[in-house]
Protein backbone atom coordinates (compact mmCIF):
# COMPACT_ATOMS: atom_id res chain seq x y z
CA UNK A 1 0.00 0.00 0.00
CA UNK A 2 2.70 2.42 0.40
CA UNK A 3 2.73 5.44 -1.98
CA UNK A 4 6.27 4.86 -3.01
CA UNK A 5 5.12 1.82 -5.11
CA UNK A 6 3.36 3.18 -7.55
CA UNK A 7 3.12 7.14 -7.19
CA UNK A 8 -0.15 7.18 -8.46
CA UNK A 9 -3.14 7.14 -6.27
CA UNK A 10 -5.80 6.06 -8.40
CA UNK A 11 -5.03 4.70 -11.62
CA UNK A 12 -6.62 5.09 -14.91
CA UNK A 13 -8.12 2.85 -17.30
CA UNK A 14 -5.98 1.80 -20.40
CA UNK A 15 -7.09 0.87 -23.71
CA UNK A 16 -5.06 -2.52 -24.67
CA UNK A 17 -5.42 -1.89 -28.40
CA UNK A 18 -3.50 0.99 -29.89
CA UNK A 19 -6.29 1.01 -33.12
CA UNK A 20 -8.14 3.71 -34.21
CA UNK A 21 -10.99 5.19 -31.69
CA UNK A 22 -14.44 3.86 -33.34
CA UNK A 23 -16.49 6.58 -34.52
CA UNK A 24 -20.03 4.97 -33.29
CA UNK A 25 -22.61 7.26 -31.78
CA UNK A 26 -24.04 4.75 -29.39
CA UNK A 27 -21.27 1.90 -28.03
CA UNK A 28 -21.96 -0.23 -25.23
CA UNK A 29 -19.03 0.34 -22.23
CA UNK A 30 -18.71 -1.20 -18.98
CA UNK A 31 -19.38 0.44 -16.03
CA UNK A 32 -15.05 1.20 -15.01
CA UNK A 33 -14.63 2.04 -18.47
CA UNK A 34 -17.28 4.83 -18.06
CA UNK A 35 -16.21 5.61 -14.93
CA UNK A 36 -12.27 6.04 -15.96
CA UNK A 37 -13.37 8.80 -18.20
CA UNK A 38 -15.06 11.37 -15.76
CA UNK A 39 -13.52 14.27 -13.71
CA UNK A 40 -15.16 15.97 -11.85
CA UNK A 41 -14.05 19.00 -12.47
CA UNK A 42 -14.41 18.61 -16.31
CA UNK A 43 -18.00 20.32 -16.03
CA UNK A 44 -15.99 23.16 -15.09
CA UNK A 45 -14.05 22.86 -18.14
CA UNK A 46 -16.72 23.14 -20.76
CA UNK A 47 -19.73 24.77 -21.85
CA UNK A 48 -22.91 22.78 -20.25
CA UNK A 49 -25.22 25.11 -18.39
CA UNK A 50 -27.94 27.06 -20.16
CA UNK A 51 -27.14 30.75 -19.14
CA UNK A 52 -28.17 34.16 -19.58
CA UNK A 53 -27.19 35.92 -23.14
CA UNK A 54 -25.15 39.16 -22.39
CA UNK A 55 -27.87 41.13 -23.80
CA UNK A 56 -30.45 39.59 -21.57
CA UNK A 57 -28.92 40.36 -17.72
CA UNK A 58 -32.08 42.01 -17.04
CA UNK A 59 -33.41 42.19 -13.23
CA UNK A 60 -36.58 40.17 -14.33
CA UNK A 61 -34.92 37.28 -15.40
CA UNK A 62 -32.83 34.80 -13.99
CA UNK A 63 -30.95 31.45 -13.98
CA UNK A 64 -33.49 29.42 -12.66
CA UNK A 65 -35.96 30.55 -14.77
CA UNK A 66 -33.65 29.98 -18.04
CA UNK A 67 -32.71 26.33 -17.17
CA UNK A 68 -36.67 25.95 -16.16
CA UNK A 69 -37.76 26.72 -19.81
CA UNK A 70 -34.70 24.58 -21.42
CA UNK A 71 -36.03 21.54 -19.32
CA UNK A 72 -39.12 21.91 -20.05
CA UNK A 73 -38.72 21.05 -23.48
CA UNK A 74 -36.22 18.27 -23.19
CA UNK A 75 -37.54 16.20 -19.99
CA UNK A 76 -41.10 15.06 -20.28
CA UNK A 77 -40.50 12.43 -17.49
CA UNK A 78 -43.51 11.96 -15.16
CA UNK A 79 -41.70 13.14 -11.79
CA UNK A 80 -40.08 16.13 -13.78
CA UNK A 81 -43.82 17.16 -15.06
CA UNK A 82 -45.13 17.67 -11.46
CA UNK A 83 -41.94 19.73 -10.21
CA UNK A 84 -42.33 21.77 -13.40
CA UNK A 85 -46.02 22.55 -12.44
CA UNK A 86 -45.58 23.29 -8.66
CA UNK A 87 -42.44 25.45 -9.57
CA UNK A 88 -43.14 27.09 -12.25
CA UNK A 89 -45.23 29.84 -10.52
CA UNK A 90 -43.01 30.77 -8.24
CA UNK A 91 -40.01 31.94 -10.76
CA UNK A 92 -41.42 34.56 -13.12
CA UNK A 93 -38.78 36.69 -12.07
CA UNK A 94 -35.63 37.16 -9.96
CA UNK A 95 -37.68 39.35 -7.66
CA UNK A 96 -40.24 36.64 -7.35
CA UNK A 97 -37.10 33.77 -6.89
CA UNK A 98 -35.69 35.75 -3.85
CA UNK A 99 -39.24 36.16 -2.31
CA UNK A 100 -39.84 32.24 -2.51
CA UNK A 101 -36.67 30.83 -2.16
CA UNK A 102 -37.30 28.83 0.66
CA UNK A 103 -40.10 27.38 -1.14
CA UNK A 104 -38.09 26.82 -4.26
CA UNK A 105 -35.78 25.05 -1.97
CA UNK A 106 -38.46 22.78 -0.29
CA UNK A 107 -39.19 21.72 -3.70
CA UNK A 108 -36.07 21.13 -4.88
CA UNK A 109 -35.02 19.25 -1.32
CA UNK A 110 -38.17 16.66 -2.02
CA UNK A 111 -38.29 15.90 -5.66
CA UNK A 112 -34.07 15.28 -5.53
CA UNK A 113 -34.46 12.87 -2.59
CA UNK A 114 -37.20 10.38 -4.80
CA UNK A 115 -34.03 9.90 -6.56
CA UNK A 116 -35.70 9.52 -9.70
CA UNK A 117 -33.76 8.13 -12.54
CA UNK A 118 -35.52 10.44 -15.04
CA UNK A 119 -35.64 13.59 -13.34
CA UNK A 120 -32.37 13.77 -11.84
CA UNK A 121 -30.40 15.50 -14.22
CA UNK A 122 -32.63 18.84 -14.44
CA UNK A 123 -33.25 19.14 -10.84
CA UNK A 124 -29.35 18.83 -10.01
CA UNK A 125 -28.93 21.11 -13.05
CA UNK A 126 -31.65 23.46 -11.32
CA UNK A 127 -29.96 23.28 -8.08
CA UNK A 128 -27.10 25.24 -9.24
CA UNK A 129 -28.61 27.53 -11.18
CA UNK A 130 -30.71 28.43 -8.15
CA UNK A 131 -27.54 29.07 -6.48
CA UNK A 132 -26.52 30.99 -8.86
CA UNK A 133 -29.54 33.64 -8.93
CA UNK A 134 -28.96 33.64 -4.87
CA UNK A 135 -25.37 34.06 -4.78
CA UNK A 136 -24.01 34.76 -0.63
CA UNK A 137 -28.14 34.61 0.07
CA UNK A 138 -27.87 30.47 -0.99
CA UNK A 139 -25.65 30.20 2.04
CA UNK A 140 -28.39 29.35 3.82
CA UNK A 141 -29.28 26.57 2.54
CA UNK A 142 -25.88 25.36 1.57
CA UNK A 143 -26.10 22.53 4.01
CA UNK A 144 -28.88 21.05 2.90
CA UNK A 145 -27.80 20.87 -0.70
CA UNK A 146 -24.63 19.41 0.50
CA UNK A 147 -26.56 17.25 2.32
CA UNK A 148 -28.88 16.01 -0.67
CA UNK A 149 -25.24 15.42 -3.25
CA UNK A 150 -24.03 13.46 -0.44
CA UNK A 151 -26.93 11.43 -0.35
CA UNK A 152 -27.32 10.54 -3.62
CA UNK A 153 -23.58 10.17 -4.41
CA UNK A 154 -23.67 7.30 -0.99
CA UNK A 155 -25.72 5.00 -2.70
CA UNK A 156 -25.24 2.68 -5.77
CA UNK A 157 -25.75 4.73 -9.04
CA UNK A 158 -25.66 5.00 -12.73
CA UNK A 159 -22.82 5.99 -14.50
CA UNK A 160 -24.53 9.34 -15.81
CA UNK A 161 -26.31 9.64 -12.12
CA UNK A 162 -22.59 10.08 -10.31
CA UNK A 163 -21.62 12.29 -13.35
CA UNK A 164 -24.78 14.54 -12.88
CA UNK A 165 -24.19 14.56 -9.02
CA UNK A 166 -20.21 15.68 -9.04
CA UNK A 167 -21.35 18.35 -11.77
CA UNK A 168 -23.68 19.42 -9.60
CA UNK A 169 -21.16 19.96 -6.70
CA UNK A 170 -18.29 21.49 -8.71
CA UNK A 171 -20.83 23.73 -9.84
CA UNK A 172 -22.16 25.11 -6.28
CA UNK A 173 -18.32 25.62 -5.35
CA UNK A 174 -17.96 27.62 -8.32
CA UNK A 175 -20.22 29.96 -7.48
CA UNK A 176 -20.48 30.01 -3.94
CA UNK A 177 -16.20 29.54 -3.45
CA UNK A 178 -15.79 33.48 -2.36
CA UNK A 179 -17.76 32.24 0.28
CA UNK A 180 -16.64 28.95 1.15
CA UNK A 181 -13.10 29.56 1.02
CA UNK A 182 -12.30 31.67 4.02
CA UNK A 183 -12.96 28.15 6.10
CA UNK A 184 -13.53 25.28 4.29
CA UNK A 185 -13.79 22.93 7.52
CA UNK A 186 -17.56 23.12 7.72
CA UNK A 187 -17.39 21.61 4.19
CA UNK A 188 -14.60 19.63 4.48
CA UNK A 189 -16.31 17.97 7.46
CA UNK A 190 -19.68 16.97 5.50
CA UNK A 191 -17.62 15.77 2.31
CA UNK A 192 -15.02 13.44 5.01
CA UNK A 193 -17.27 10.42 4.09
CA UNK A 194 -17.45 10.52 0.45
CA UNK A 195 -13.75 11.23 0.66
CA UNK A 196 -12.81 7.55 2.06
CA UNK A 197 -13.62 8.23 5.97
CA UNK A 198 -16.87 6.29 5.66
CA UNK A 199 -17.04 2.67 3.10
CA UNK A 200 -17.83 4.18 -0.40
CA UNK A 201 -17.06 3.03 -4.07
CA UNK A 202 -12.78 4.17 -5.13
CA UNK A 203 -14.43 6.43 -7.45
CA UNK A 204 -16.65 8.50 -5.13
CA UNK A 205 -13.70 9.06 -3.00
CA UNK A 206 -12.11 10.22 -6.32
CA UNK A 207 -14.50 12.58 -7.53
CA UNK A 208 -14.99 13.70 -4.71
CA UNK A 209 -11.78 14.54 -3.55
CA UNK A 210 -11.38 16.49 -7.01
CA UNK A 211 -14.17 18.32 -6.83
CA UNK A 212 -12.52 19.96 -3.26
CA UNK A 213 -9.56 20.26 -4.42
CA UNK A 214 -11.20 23.00 -6.68
CA UNK A 215 -11.70 24.90 -3.14
CA UNK A 216 -8.12 23.98 -1.93
CA UNK A 217 -6.72 25.87 -5.05
CA UNK A 218 -8.97 28.98 -4.30
CA UNK A 219 -7.62 28.77 -0.76
CA UNK A 220 -4.16 28.64 -1.54
CA UNK A 221 -4.62 32.23 -3.55
CA UNK A 222 -1.97 34.70 -1.95
CA UNK A 223 -4.74 36.48 -0.15
CA UNK A 224 -6.58 33.27 1.49
CA UNK A 225 -3.17 31.67 2.03
CA UNK A 226 -2.67 32.24 5.93
CA UNK A 227 -5.92 32.25 7.28
CA UNK A 228 -7.75 29.93 5.08
CA UNK A 229 -4.79 26.91 3.46
CA UNK A 230 -2.95 26.56 6.57
CA UNK A 231 -5.64 25.90 9.49
CA UNK A 232 -7.40 24.11 6.80
CA UNK A 233 -4.51 22.00 6.10
CA UNK A 234 -4.27 21.30 9.85
CA UNK A 235 -7.66 20.43 10.56
CA UNK A 236 -7.66 17.89 7.64
CA UNK A 237 -4.33 16.51 9.46
CA UNK A 238 -5.65 16.02 12.60
CA UNK A 239 -9.06 14.61 11.62
CA UNK A 240 -6.37 11.72 9.68
CA UNK A 241 -4.42 10.99 12.69
CA UNK A 242 -7.72 10.75 14.95
CA UNK A 243 -8.79 8.25 12.12
CA UNK A 244 -5.43 6.06 12.31
CA UNK A 245 -7.39 2.85 13.89
CA UNK A 246 -10.37 3.01 11.49
CA UNK A 247 -10.62 0.27 8.98
CA UNK A 248 -11.18 2.49 6.22
CA UNK A 249 -8.02 4.26 7.03
CA UNK A 250 -6.13 3.22 3.44
CA UNK A 251 -9.31 4.57 1.31
CA UNK A 252 -9.33 7.89 3.42
CA UNK A 253 -5.44 8.07 2.90
CA UNK A 254 -6.00 7.93 -1.19
CA UNK A 255 -9.03 10.16 -0.75
CA UNK A 256 -6.77 12.84 0.63
CA UNK A 257 -3.81 12.68 -1.52
CA UNK A 258 -5.71 12.41 -4.68
CA UNK A 259 -7.06 16.17 -3.06
CA UNK A 260 -4.25 17.40 -2.28
CA UNK A 261 -2.27 16.36 -5.91
CA UNK A 262 -5.21 17.49 -8.01
CA UNK A 263 -5.02 21.13 -5.97
CA UNK A 264 -1.63 21.05 -6.97
CA UNK A 265 -1.64 19.99 -10.47
CA UNK A 266 -2.44 22.80 -13.54
CA UNK A 267 -3.47 22.08 -17.12
CA UNK A 268 -1.48 19.36 -19.08
CA UNK A 269 1.80 18.53 -17.77
CA UNK A 270 2.40 21.75 -15.75
CA UNK A 271 1.70 22.62 -12.13
CA UNK A 272 -0.59 25.20 -11.03
CA UNK A 273 0.38 28.71 -9.93
CA UNK A 274 -0.21 28.15 -6.29
CA UNK A 275 0.89 24.44 -6.34
CA UNK A 276 3.92 25.11 -5.01
CA UNK A 277 2.21 27.10 -1.46
CA UNK A 278 -0.08 24.17 -1.19
CA UNK A 279 2.64 22.05 -1.50
CA UNK A 280 5.01 23.92 1.44
CA UNK A 281 2.40 24.21 3.31
CA UNK A 282 1.76 20.33 3.48
CA UNK A 283 5.44 19.87 3.79
CA UNK A 284 5.49 22.31 6.66
CA UNK A 285 2.21 20.59 8.33
CA UNK A 286 4.14 17.09 9.10
CA UNK A 287 5.16 16.88 12.50
CA UNK A 288 8.60 16.47 13.49
CA UNK A 289 8.15 12.68 15.05
CA UNK A 290 6.85 11.54 11.63
CA UNK A 291 9.87 12.88 9.34
CA UNK A 292 11.48 9.50 10.44
CA UNK A 293 8.90 7.51 11.71
CA UNK A 294 9.05 3.86 10.16
CA UNK A 295 4.73 3.19 10.64
CA UNK A 296 2.78 1.93 7.35
CA UNK A 297 0.19 4.87 7.03
CA UNK A 298 0.67 8.56 9.02
CA UNK A 299 0.47 12.17 7.62
CA UNK A 300 4.06 11.95 6.42
CA UNK A 301 2.94 9.37 4.03
CA UNK A 302 -0.21 11.25 2.50
CA UNK A 303 2.37 14.23 1.71
CA UNK A 304 5.13 11.48 0.11
CA UNK A 305 2.11 9.72 -1.62
CA UNK A 306 1.39 13.86 -3.12
CA UNK A 307 4.94 14.17 -4.06
CA UNK A 308 5.23 10.99 -5.90
CA UNK A 309 1.69 11.64 -7.48
CA UNK A 310 3.03 15.10 -9.35
CA UNK A 311 6.56 12.98 -10.21
CA UNK A 312 4.37 10.87 -12.66
CA UNK A 313 2.21 13.77 -13.52
CA UNK A 314 5.04 16.61 -14.20
CA UNK A 315 8.10 16.76 -16.85
CA UNK A 316 11.30 17.44 -15.63
CA UNK A 317 10.70 21.20 -16.74
CA UNK A 318 7.39 21.91 -14.80
CA UNK A 319 8.50 20.19 -11.83
CA UNK A 320 11.54 22.67 -10.94
CA UNK A 321 9.19 24.58 -8.39
CA UNK A 322 8.14 21.90 -6.32
CA UNK A 323 11.74 20.93 -5.11
CA UNK A 324 12.49 24.25 -4.52
CA UNK A 325 8.98 24.68 -2.62
CA UNK A 326 9.90 21.54 -0.44
CA UNK A 327 12.95 22.59 0.45
CA UNK A 328 11.98 26.37 1.68
CA UNK A 329 9.72 24.57 3.75
CA UNK A 330 12.44 22.40 5.58
CA UNK A 331 15.13 25.74 5.70
CA UNK A 332 11.66 27.93 7.54
CA UNK A 333 11.51 25.71 10.27
CA UNK A 334 15.04 26.13 12.27
CA UNK A 335 14.05 22.84 14.66
CA UNK A 336 14.01 20.99 11.41
CA UNK A 337 17.02 22.13 9.44
CA UNK A 338 19.12 19.86 11.14
CA UNK A 339 16.35 16.89 11.83
CA UNK A 340 18.36 13.72 10.72
CA UNK A 341 16.91 11.26 7.82
CA UNK A 342 16.93 7.67 9.63
CA UNK A 343 18.97 5.40 7.46
CA UNK A 344 16.84 2.73 7.29
CA UNK A 345 13.99 4.82 6.12
CA UNK A 346 16.06 6.46 3.17
CA UNK A 347 16.78 2.81 2.02
CA UNK A 348 13.28 1.72 2.24
CA UNK A 349 12.27 4.54 -0.07
CA UNK A 350 14.99 5.88 -2.29
CA UNK A 351 17.66 3.19 -2.33
CA UNK A 352 16.35 1.89 -5.38
CA UNK A 353 15.85 5.06 -7.24
CA UNK A 354 19.04 6.36 -6.62
CA UNK A 355 20.54 3.63 -7.56
CA UNK A 356 19.02 3.87 -11.20
CA UNK A 357 19.87 7.83 -11.20
CA UNK A 358 23.32 6.60 -10.62
CA UNK A 359 23.58 4.40 -12.96
CA UNK A 360 21.42 6.09 -16.14
CA UNK A 361 22.53 10.18 -14.99
CA UNK A 362 26.20 9.80 -13.29
CA UNK A 363 27.76 11.47 -16.20
CA UNK A 364 25.49 14.55 -17.14
CA UNK A 365 26.36 17.74 -16.46
CA UNK A 366 27.91 18.34 -13.20
CA UNK A 367 26.13 15.18 -11.60
CA UNK A 368 29.65 13.12 -11.12
CA UNK A 369 31.30 16.37 -9.15
CA UNK A 370 28.38 16.04 -6.70
CA UNK A 371 28.70 12.49 -6.33
CA UNK A 372 31.92 12.42 -5.85
CA UNK A 373 31.38 15.05 -2.77
CA UNK A 374 27.82 13.12 -1.35
CA UNK A 375 28.65 9.67 -1.83
CA UNK A 376 31.13 9.19 0.97
CA UNK A 377 29.35 11.05 2.94
CA UNK A 378 26.26 9.21 2.39
CA UNK A 379 27.80 5.67 2.97
CA UNK A 380 29.54 7.29 6.49
CA UNK A 381 26.21 8.27 7.95
CA UNK A 382 24.37 5.05 6.42
CA UNK A 383 22.20 6.18 4.15
CA UNK A 384 24.31 3.64 1.73
CA UNK A 385 25.13 0.34 2.49
CA UNK A 386 28.95 -0.27 3.10
CA UNK A 387 31.10 -2.86 1.35
CA UNK A 388 30.14 -5.70 3.98
CA UNK A 389 26.27 -6.00 3.32
CA UNK A 390 24.26 -7.95 1.37
CA UNK A 391 22.79 -4.99 -0.69
CA UNK A 392 25.86 -2.86 -1.00
CA UNK A 393 25.51 0.23 -3.35
CA UNK A 394 27.61 -0.84 -6.44
CA UNK A 395 28.92 1.93 -9.19
CA UNK A 396 27.96 1.66 -12.59
CA UNK A 397 30.92 -0.56 -14.78
CA UNK A 398 31.17 2.54 -16.72
CA UNK A 399 32.30 5.23 -14.43
CA UNK A 400 34.57 2.68 -12.24
CA UNK A 401 36.37 1.73 -15.74
CA UNK A 402 36.73 6.04 -15.65
CA UNK A 403 37.81 6.43 -12.38
CA UNK A 404 40.52 3.56 -13.04
CA UNK A 405 41.79 4.96 -16.19
CA UNK A 406 42.12 8.94 -14.41
CA UNK A 407 44.23 7.88 -11.42
CA UNK A 408 46.48 5.54 -14.05
CA UNK A 409 46.99 8.89 -16.17
CA UNK A 410 47.97 10.71 -13.36
CA UNK A 411 50.74 7.96 -12.39
CA UNK A 412 51.94 7.26 -15.87
CA UNK A 413 52.01 10.93 -16.61
CA UNK A 414 52.86 13.23 -13.29
CA UNK A 415 52.35 16.63 -12.43
CA UNK A 416 54.93 18.68 -14.64
CA UNK A 417 57.30 20.01 -11.33
CA UNK A 418 58.03 16.50 -10.51
CA UNK A 419 59.80 15.75 -14.26
CA UNK A 420 59.50 12.32 -15.70
CA UNK A 421 58.45 9.12 -13.64
CA UNK A 422 59.72 5.38 -14.93
CA UNK A 423 57.60 2.56 -15.97
CA UNK A 424 54.06 1.58 -15.27
CA UNK A 425 54.72 -1.63 -13.65
CA UNK A 426 51.36 -2.46 -11.52
CA UNK A 427 49.33 -5.46 -11.65
CA UNK A 428 46.57 -4.25 -13.24
CA UNK A 429 43.98 -6.32 -11.49
CA UNK A 430 44.89 -5.20 -7.57
CA UNK A 431 46.00 -1.66 -9.09
CA UNK A 432 42.08 -1.56 -10.51
CA UNK A 433 40.76 -2.64 -7.25
CA UNK A 434 43.21 0.09 -5.28
CA UNK A 435 41.40 3.13 -7.28
CA UNK A 436 38.18 2.82 -5.88
CA UNK A 437 37.23 4.85 -3.61
CA UNK A 438 36.55 3.17 -0.35
CA UNK A 439 33.24 1.71 0.51
CA UNK A 440 32.16 1.26 -2.73
CA UNK A 441 32.39 -2.05 -4.53
CA UNK A 442 33.04 -3.20 -8.19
Amino acid sequence: MPPTLSGRVFKSRKSKTKGTLHQKNHRWESFTTKISKLHSLDPLRRVRRHDLDNEDLEATTSYLRNGLEKWAELNLSKGFTSFKRELQPLCDSLPQILHFEGRIMDLLEKYILVQDLESLEPLFDLLTAFAHDLGTRFEKHYPRALSLIIQVASRPQDVAVIEWTFACLAFLFKYLSKLLVPDLRPTYDLLAPLLGKARNPAHITKFAAEALSFLVKKAAAPANREKALIPFIQHVRDDFNASRDDRHLELYYHGLMTMFSEAVKGQGYGIHTTGPDILKALTSSVPNDQCVSLEPINWSEVVCGVLISLVHHSTAETFVSIPKAIADAATADESRAEFPLHSTRFRSVFLKSFQRFVIQHWSQNSNEDMLCVFLPRMIESQALPSVGDADAFSLPQSWQDQIVAKFERLEISPFPEQGASGAYDKDPKLHYFEQLPPGIIA
